[in-house]
């Protein structure tokens, strides 16, 4: 099939991209600014970004001194998320798995 030939309407190429973008879980970015913004102010306090894609982060605290060294439960470390209106959550993390 030529790359012009209309489908639905639309040319082949403007219809591959709306198709694109209805798998996108964040095609305006909403999400990602948002736990952009709301990471950069946690940073600031002193959490550290362990993991994150566009909507989800895990953050924890840093430790400082000898306590990085001992074993236990993890200090501060939380998931944070961002809903389809922009709204961040943060909630507890599972510990780390040895």
């Amino acid at each position: 099939m030529p790359a012009t030939t209309p489908l639905l309407g639309v040319g082949c190429q403007a219809w591959l991209a709306i198709l694109a973008l209805v798998g996108e879980v964040d095609p305006l970015g909403t999400r990602r600014d948002a736990l952009d913004a709301f990471l950069d102010q946690k940073v600031g306090e002193g959490y550290v970004v362990e993991t994150r894609t566009d909507t989800h982060a895990i953050i924890s605290r840093r430790l400082k001194g000898l306590k990085r060294f001992t074993s236990g439960a993890d200090a501060g470390r939380c998931v944070v998320e961002v809903d389809e209106d922009g709204r961040v959550a943060m909630r507890p993390a599972e510990p780390r798995r040895a």
